[in-house]
């Protein structure tokens, strides 16, 4: 495809009235039906970045059907020199050629970029904006169903964000960026306690065999917390995480189907590369016992330095030692505390059930130092921090009170034994390392978004029950300045950095940066409304 030059970009800006629309605004949103090599993206950040009046916040929304390889759009953006260094920060920022929505953010949170890798009609049915301007003919996107119609943005700028751990303090990072005041509750002495207490996690995305929404959320979701990490700490934060590739070995029948039909789907090298055992064990490092699926941009992360790294902002006030049993009433208030997010009256409705996980630590040895990646089998095994390898979890249903017990750590020690006999065999003393009760939800996906009137739901949409959905209806109402994001289950370090983004932009009124499809598997509605169908 043939780009337009740059001229024909300016020439865009002055047909739209730009700069002059945007101008005093606080938010400006801008849709075009190709990205190409993006240089009417480029042209307009430059034109924004120089406008002294220029609004506070500029959202560029560009669906692209056949995204250009990274190597192709460096070799093309190298043509327009004025367009330096915007090109080199697009190009150190493009995401993997995965079908979806890629949220990218530049300018310290004040521009963002969502691309659509998809055809052009199946982006529009999943596109949720309110667009200012089209670079093309305008474009109509389809409304939301009445019951998961987007609440009115927040007339306020203040939030009280209640729960200290990963979601709790993506959500005051993604508000505080926009320029709101948050105040965070923790009831704990410091952050990450809970179910982010854990010494180190794995960042990695959930694959299926097939493609669906599911996989789309979290492949969607590792990408944006990866580069949330990269800026953060190219912004001077420190963040205790090493990018040191993920392994998911292939350790039983069904998980290597799996992995071979990942192959059949040939994903992109730099997000999936599927190995065979000679392969898996030299990236290892180890000798393994089979082939395995592995994600090079994946790698393991301490929760409490990244809540750390994310509060780091002079409009966040954290509260320790502080348990806001009672909703505050000034502001916006955002319930994300974990275990505890279903003891609100405002969010008793919510089918949260309850899961312990611990995780057991033990010391490395000569042999085991020598792994070099994350591995994955039924549960999950670290290369060794400061002499230990953290490896687990347990998955015990209907637990509400986290407690560390020795005879877990010999059933985690046991499932690792079980994949890999003599690495578990190297291990000097095995002890516990952390338990914590994680909330899941009946479809594995969590709650995000404003809470929804209980009782004006199953009032005005009971006909649903009869299968009358496209009878006209009222749309939804929610209640005032309350809302939610919570069911992260074991999952919570991929996913609350892109749910809270999405959190933050229904409250500002800001494109969401998910399909309306993922929105409608979010929305904290979805449940009332399945029961309802049923009747």
């Amino acid at each position: 495809m043939q780009e337009l030059p740059t001229t024909a970009s300016e020439q865009r800006l002055q047909d739209n009235q730009l700069p002059q629309r945007w101008r005093g605004k606080s938010q400006f949103t801008i849709a075009a039906p190709r990205f190409g090599t993006g240089v009417d993206f480029l042209t307009t950040w430059q034109a924004w970045q120089a406008d002294p009046q220029r609004c506070a916040r500029l959202h560029f929304i560009a669906i692209e059907p056949h995204p250009l390889q990274p190597a192709t759009l460096r070799e093309l953006l190298a043509n327009y020199a004025e367009l330096q260094p915007l090109a080199a920060e697009l190009i150190a920022h493009y995401p993997p050629l995965l079908d979806g929505f890629h949220r990218l953010t530049f300018a310290q949170g004040r521009l963002t970029l969502t691309l659509c890798f998809m055809a052009v009609p199946t982006a529009l049915a999943e596109l949720v904006a309110r667009v200012d301007v089209w670079y093309s003919p305008e474009h109509l996107i389809p409304a939301l169903e009445p019951w998961y119609a987007l609440p009115a943005p927040s007339p306020v700028t203040h939030a009280n964000v209640i729960g200290g751990g990963i979601a709790g303090c993506q959500i005051a990072h993604a508000l505080a960026k926009r320029g709101w005041e948050v105040t965070l509750y923790e009831r704990h002495t410091r952050l990450a306690m809970e179910a982010s207490g854990n010494r180190a996690g794995v960042l990695i995305p959930k694959m299926t065999s097939e493609a669906g929404w599911g996989e789309t959320f979290y492949r969607q979701a590792f990408w944006f917390a990866v580069q949330q990490i990269r800026q953060l700490q190219a912004a001077g934060q420190v963040i205790d995480w090493a990018q040191c590739g993920a392994l998911q070995l292939a350790h039983e029948p069904r998980e290597a189907a799996r992995q071979q039909a990942l192959r059949a789907r040939e994903l992109p090298a730099d997000f999936i590369q599927i190995l065979d055992q000679a392969e898996a064990s030299a990236v290892a490092g180890i000798p393994l016992p089979s082939g395995a699926s592995y994600f090079p941009q994946a790698g393991w992360l301490n929760p409490a330095s990244w809540c750390t790294a994310l509060v780091a902002q002079a409009n966040i006030e954290v509260r320790t030692l502080t348990d806001a049993s009672v909703l505050p009433v000034d502001g916006v208030t955002i319930i994300a505390s974990g275990r505890e997010a279903d003891r609100f009256a405002a969010s008793q409705f919510l089918p949260f059930m309850p899961v312990l996980g611990q995780t057991s630590v033990a010391s490395a040895s000569a042999f085991s130092e020598q792994l070099k990646t994350t591995l994955g089998h039924e549960g999950y095994l670290t290369p060794a921090l400061a002499g230990q390898h953290i490896f687990g979890a347990t998955f015990v249903r209907n637990k509400r009170e986290p407690t560390l017990d020795a005879a877990t750590d010999t059933v985690n020690h046991q499932q690792l034994a079980q994949y890999l006999p003599d690495f578990a065999a190297s291990f000097g003393t095995v002890a516990s390392s952390h338990a914590a009760i994680r909330m899941t939800t009946p479809d594995r996906y969590p709650v995000v978004g404003a809470l929804p009137d209980v009782a004006f739901f199953q009032q005005a949409y009971a006909e649903l029950r009869h299968g009358r959905a496209n009878q006209p209806f009222p749309l939804a109402h929610y209640q005032p300045g309350v809302w939610i994001a919570a069911g992260f289950g074991s999952r919570g370090l991929t996913t609350s950095g892109l749910c809270a983004e999405l959190l933050a932009a229904l409250l500002t009124g800001e494109p969401l940066p998910v399909q309306a499809t993922l929105y409608r598997h979010l929305h904290p509605a979805r449940f009332l409304i399945r029961q309802l169908k049923r009747g």
